[in-house]
């Protein structure tokens, strides 16, 4: 063996030291108001990247403890929101989102979030837009297994985002996005657009489940027989921006060369807080389609 050869093998034997930044603890927070319907505030705190994650890691990161209050700016009428069951967030199906009970969206109108949590302070506000999607019709591709498409109008000279979301009766827990499903109407507008609705999970922990490629297909397409309850939304233009940022990396989740992106939010914190999330107002229509 040439000193060169021994030399090389002994430099690959060297350990590797890799020094960790420290996590710092943000409070994460997903808040909505939308027409004729209460606010609904999911609030977490942050875990490190490289920490273990089981269930109760994840259930301990929800915050219940917080002080949480919306308030119509156009009406100057407020309401303290209270931990409740809802099927309009994950949280909420162990009793663990605030819910509001009687202050509901009115379109037009602005609508301030304020939250106390462990001697932190976090403000927001968003509007409802004026109107809804002017959705024209929702349809099945195929028989057999395929995916929704929904077909509808933009308004023309408005900027208009926004957002939809599906539910399958009986089979999701609660609304989740579709994939690439938040956008504004920037490359057309005042046209109407026929757009596929791909389903999400709701977490990408639950795609660590899917083996083969059948997995992937009934988890992203709909079958004959589902009911499916199509959520089409308009929102403001701060939402739009942290969907769209953070969907594409959902939709990469798989990609280990993907590299998380920035999402802009517009949740101000007081002093020393650290936060990530968004305070959205929605206008939003329902549809109900049964798939033959």
């Amino acid at each position: 063996m040439t000193l060169w050869a021994a030399c090389m093998l002994t430099s690959c034997e060297e350990p590797v030291t890799i020094d960790l930044p420290q996590h710092t603890n943000s409070a994460v927070i997903e808040g909505w108001i939308e027409n004729g319907r209460t606010a609904t505030v999911a609030m977490s705190i942050s875990r490190p990247y490289y920490s273990y994650t089981s269930h109760d890691s994840l259930m301990a990161s929800i915050q219940t403890q917080a002080k949480i209050v919306v308030t119509d700016s156009n009406t100057g009428e407020s309401e303290q929101l209270s931990l409740d069951y809802t099927e309009d967030h994950i949280f909420g199906l162990a009793r663990m989102a605030y819910v509001g009970k009687k202050l509901k969206g009115v379109p037009g109108h602005t609508y301030l979030l304020h939250i106390e949590n462990k001697g932190k302070v976090y403000d927001a506000s968003t509007r409802i837009p004026s109107h809804g999607p002017q959705v024209d019709s929702v349809y099945f591709s195929r028989s057999g297994r395929s995916f929704l498409r929904i077909r509808f109008t933009d308004p023309k000279g408005e900027f208009n985002c926004y957002r939809f979301l599906t539910k399958v009766m009986d089979e999701d827990m609660s609304y989740g996005q579709v994939y690439l499903g938040t956008f504004d109407d920037l490359t057309f507008d005042g046209q109407q657009l026929n757009f596929e609705l791909v389903r999400m999970p709701l977490s990408n922990l639950f795609s660590l489940e899917y083996k083969t490629l059948e997995d992937i297909k009934n988890a992203t397409m709909f079958k004959k027989g589902n009911v499916v309850c199509v959520k089409s939304t308009l929102t403001d233009p701060m939402t739009k921006s942290f969907w769209f940022a953070l969907q594409v990396d959902l939709s990469m989740a798989n990609n280990l060369l993907v590299t998380p992106g920035v999402y802009p939010t517009n949740i101000r914190e007081s002093e020393g807080a650290h936060v990530s999330g968004i305070w959205s107002g929605y206008y939003a229509r329902y549809d109900t389609i049964v798939c033959r």
